[in-house]
């Protein structure tokens, strides 16, 4: 494989001649891993996940971009029903059999999708996940799509800063926080809105961080009964009837 400096990118680009630039990059690793030049493979594999990378960030960027449209032109609220009518239309298909599953499934098929994301400060796909009495705690540091897409905006990478806005005012979209991401805002409407809606109760919590350079923190508790109040409280549902609270919480 031919990889060579891209002025135009300002990195390596795959530069090999037109009768073999179409061979899948992962094929271009195989053959090195049965050549035994395990040094090349390795070099293949992380130029494939580069271009994995680029793709997935453009769609962050994309989705963030048109989120922050029909907030600006139609108003929060109008956003709110945008999200429900695209991601409830695959919701319950989608999770159904997740909800089903015992938690420990439901962790793995979790992580799954995080790893999706390349999560990690080298963007491997690495996640801290650390098990407590009554719950798991998946640290984020930071989210390959929403932290990673707000360090760039924030730090001032993007060049037009003006199409990734955050949330005006704080509601259920928002975990009732000002200043929300509106492309973090999703998971708010995925894992616990909807969820509750559906499920009765968070699929996972998001502990949605301040700071873009601060890790992005979600739960998964093992007994849906130790959730507390306050997780159904923020995004405007009821808590069940003997829901514990943070204020309970000694951890």
């Amino acid at each position: 494989m031919n990889l060579r400096w891209s002025t135009i990118l300002g990195r390596d680009l795959r530069q090999d001649e037109p009768s073999e630039v179409g061979v899948s990059t992962l094929h271009q690793a195989y053959a090195a891993m049965d050549r035994g030049d395990l040094a090349e493979a390795k070099r293949i594999v992380e130029y494939a996940r580069l271009e994995w990378q680029v793709v997935h960030d453009m769609y962050v960027n994309w989705s963030w971009s048109f989120f922050t449209y029909i907030a600006n032109t139609y108003g929060e609220e109008e956003l709110e029903k945008a999200m429900r009518a695209v991601l409830g239309s695959y919701y319950k298909a989608r999770y159904d059999k997740v909800m089903a599953s015992d938690v420990k499934t439901q962790l793995q098929l979790t992580v799954e999708g995080l790893r999706g994301h390349l999560m990690g400060r080298d963007r491997q796909g690495e996640i801290e996940v650390t098990e407590e009495a009554d719950r798991y705690v998946l640290r984020l540091d930071p989210c390959g799509s929403g932290g990673v897409a707000r360090q760039r905006v924030e730090s001032g990478l993007e060049q037009r800063p003006d199409l990734f806005g955050f949330s005006r005012k704080a509601g259920p979209l928002t975990w009732g926080k000002e200043r929300v991401c509106y492309y973090c805002a999703h998971c708010s409407m995925v894992n616990e809105v909807l969820a509750i809606e559906n499920y009765g109760h968070p699929m996972r919590i998001t502990e949605y961080p301040e700071k873009a350079e601060d890790a992005c923190v979600w739960y998964i508790y093992k007994d849906p009964a130790k959730i507390p109040a306050e997780y159904y409280e923020r995004v405007g549902k009821q808590a069940p009837a003997g829901a514990p609270r943070l204020t309970e919480d000694k951890r």
